[in-house]
């Protein structure tokens, strides 16, 4: 089916694991039905995208009933067959809600994963409660974007890790360093404070974003704007 079909529905919502085979019709978590039928208010028959986030989509019908909003399949399933190599993310946490922004963007633009750092430098440091309960709410942005922007393979949030442990797999935003490439699907972006030596020594390599101090987030529109400009 032409992806035109998945941009021109509704709504685009996740199901949960075993729900997308469904031969009949789809119960909705209560947050989906929430979002269907309070927030979006479709109505009887309007089409809904579902995913189950992994690549694999369907169309649907909404039927609503006296209090409840349920979906009908009215496609066979669909898979996401490109062939390409994951964009991967690592990224020093930034200072206030630079993060959500961030996350909301790249999810739109299309990278796979955010891997969340503490370097050196860094000033945003996380314990692990306080991260636990940051992926999630990180998630829920990115689920919310993989929404509007009708993705089917949803975006994973790690860490944070500390920097030093993934720099020699991956490759650095560093001004100095060499054009980015197609090839360059693993890219991490340095806190306010820029890397300090020993991490730059450790990176596997350095690419350059231009002739400008870059903010994390706009470096990382900007790196994910370019890699899958590559893919396409």
């Amino acid at each position: 089916m032409d992806i035109s079909a998945l941009r021109s529905t509704s709504a685009h919502v996740f199901l949960d694991a075993g729900q997308l085979d469904a031969d009949g019709s789809i119960e909705l978590s209560d947050e989906n039905e929430h979002h269907l039928r309070r927030v979006l208010r479709l109505r009887e028959g309007e089409v809904v995208s579902v995913t189950d986030g992994e690549g694999r989509w369907r169309l649907t019908s909404v039927v609503l009933s006296p209090g409840s909003l349920f979906l009908y399949p009215t496609s066979e399933v669909f898979s996401d067959d490109s062939e390409r190599t994951p964009l991967e993310l690592a990224v020093a946490i930034p200072k206030g809600d630079r993060l959500d922004w961030l996350v909301q963007k790249v999810t739109e633009l299309g990278a796979d994963r955010i891997l969340l750092l503490h370097s050196e430098r860094s000033i945003v440091r996380w314990k692990p409660e306080r991260a636990a309960k940051q992926r999630i709410r990180l998630q829920r942005i990115a689920d919310e974007a993989c929404r509007q922007s009708r993705r089917v393979q949803r975006l994973v949030i790690d860490g944070p890790v500390d920097a030093i442990t993934v720099l020699p797999s991956c490759v650095i935003a560093e001004p100095g360093g060499r054009r980015i490439t197609q090839s360059d699907r693993f890219v991490a972006i340095g806190p306010e404070g820029g890397w300090s030596q020993s991490e730059v020594d450790a990176a596997l390599d350095r690419v350059d974003l231009g002739p400008n101090i870059l903010r994390t987030e706009t470096a990382a529109v900007a790196i994910t704007t370019l890699c899958v400009a590559f893919d396409h």
